[in-house]
């Protein structure tokens, strides 16, 4: 006679995340069709810029 798997593992298997399961259909890029209206704002803004010496 063939031997079965233990059927009482399968109620302990753990529960899929919805929030994993779904993410990649919600976190996405921003697309824009018109590129004239992307912008970026600088990364360090209120920082003085290190003067360059000619040499």
């Amino acid at each position: 006679m063939k031997k079965r798997k233990n059927m009482n593992l399968i109620a302990e298997a753990p529960k899929q995340n919805p929030v994993a399961k779904f993410a990649h259909q919600f976190n996405k890029a921003q697309i824009f069709a018109d590129k004239k209206l992307y912008s970026r704002k600088t990364k360090h803004g209120k920082q003085e810029v290190s003067p360059s010496v000619p040499a």
